[in-house]
């Protein structure tokens, strides 16, 4: 090893540490230790992955082209955008009545390429507070000035519109556009956004109409509206919202994401996008499992997988929330749950249910649910905030009634040994 490979090594290893030593190292799971696991982790939240049955759609489709070609063999900018492309998109902007669709090989790099790219100079991004990390990064390479607002709060909204037309003439007179950057689910809290009201706002609030709303479908891709089309296609939204993202990572088991636009918009990306100019185009074979699944959504057996995902949460949320256990780990602050006031009410579930923690007990209740064999991840700063760290618990239309009850019945017990320990500190010290 040279003097400056082991410098840097030296370097890393001590940040790598101290990142440790405050319970924030990322150190995935092995496959191994995966597999002994029941799975309220992953994204794969339909199970169309884990089921096989994604699997079985995806062998059907490459029988129906034996002569596919394994790679695309150049960027899109030259001669990368093959027929299976072009079909693909022209089937995904149908399935979710846009005008156009660009595929991408990550829900990142598709969220890169809009915010890097599509905002010009003069322009304003107004962004949910909780929106994804690939949102923030293409904000940062992109040249529009960023202003968040407070997550789900419409009159934090609209008070940032107001501010930026009362000190921006040319936004006020309409010459330069306003974005909006929400998500459908958030998966730092597992909310839904309040879309209709948001809209709402934005129409009250810039009458002159120069705004364009954006919005992450992420976690609601295959998991709400007809077909599995997405949250905007349930309201009825799809003129509303000029840019969307669906990702093909999450319900859809597969990976790629579509952004949804207009042509132009489209077109401004092949041009524009640097992670579209400098990639190889996606492949045959990450496009065929999307279009299988994308099959799989449309049939009986997509239609059967979303209500019994919707039956397990409602589950889920019943068994936790109406328990005593709860009720007394929520009052003395030892958990609680940000979906807890709004779960009755909706329509729909998003997958994700996020336990917020005291300081430092995330990482000791997902242990204690490791230990028996329930897979579950942790968020901890940065990823959220400090004071905010939780475990994520995913529940898929495969868990069954017995592993959801399982799961709850981890948490109660771990609740009851935490309020136990809270009495025990709070006893007067014997003379």
């Amino acid at each position: 090893m040279s003097v400056g490979l082991d410098i840097l090594c030296h370097k890393l290893q001590a940040v790598l540490d101290n990142r440790r030593e405050e319970g924030r190292l990322i150190d995935p799971p092995s496959a191994a230790t995966l597999a002994q696991m029941t799975d309220f982790g992953s994204n794969d939240s339909l199970s169309l992955s884990s089921s096989g049955v994604l699997s079985t759609a995806l062998l059907r489709e490459l029988l129906k082209h034996p002569n596919f070609t394994v790679g695309s063999t150049s960027s899109r900018i030259l001669d990368g955008t093959k027929q299976y492309l072009e079909d693909i998109e022209r089937d995904l902007a149908q399935f979710h009545r846009a005008e156009s669709a660009m595929f991408f090989s990550s829900g990142y790099d598709a969220n890169v390429a809009v915010w890097s790219a599509i905002p010009q100079p003069g322009d304003f991004v107004v962004y949910d507070e909780y929106v994804h990390a690939s949102i923030h990064d293409g904000m940062r390479r992109g040249r529009a000035t960023t202003v968040p607002f407070k997550h789900n709060d419409c009159e934090s909204l609209r008070d940032c519109l107001k501010d930026i037309q009362a000190g921006h003439s040319a936004v006020s007179e309409g010459e330069q556009v306003v974005f909006i950057s929400l998500e459908s689910f958030y998966s730092v809290d597992g909310d839904l956004a309040p879309v209709q009201e948001m809209v709402k706002v934005v129409r009250d609030t810039i009458p002159q109409g120069n705004y364009v709303l954006a919005i992450d479908e992420a976690h609601s891709n295959g998991v709400v509206g007809p077909n599995g089309s997405g949250f905007i296609c349930h309201y009825g939204l799809e003129a509303d919202f000029g840019i969307r993202l669906q990702t093909c990572g999450k319900a859809l088991g597969s990976t790629g994401a579509v952004v949804l636009a207009n042509e132009t918009i489209k077109f401004a990306l092949l041009n524009y996008a640097r992670s579209v100019i400098f990639s190889t185009a996606p492949s045959f074979l990450t496009v065929s499992a999307v279009k299988a699944g994308y099959d799989l959504l449309a049939s009986e057996e997509g239609e059967r997988r979303r209500c019994r995902l919707q039956r397990n949460l409602q589950y889920f949320y019943q068994m936790l929330t109406t328990s005593v256990e709860w009720k007394h780990a929520k009052e003395k602050g030892i958990f609680s749950l940000p979906t807890e006031r709004t779960w009755r009410s909706q329509a729909f579930l998003a997958p994700i249910a996020a336990i917020v923690m005291q300081p430092g007990k995330a990482k000791e209740l997902a242990q204690h649910l490791h230990q028996a064999k329930y897979w579950v991840n942790t968020a901890n700063f940065p990823l959220v905030p400090k004071d905010k760290n939780r475990i994520r618990i995913v529940i898929h239309a495969d868990n069954t009634e017995n592993e959801i009850e399982g799961i709850v019945r981890l948490l109660r017990e771990w609740a009851q040994g935490q309020l136990r320990l809270s009495e025990r500190k709070s006893r007067p010290a014997r003379m």
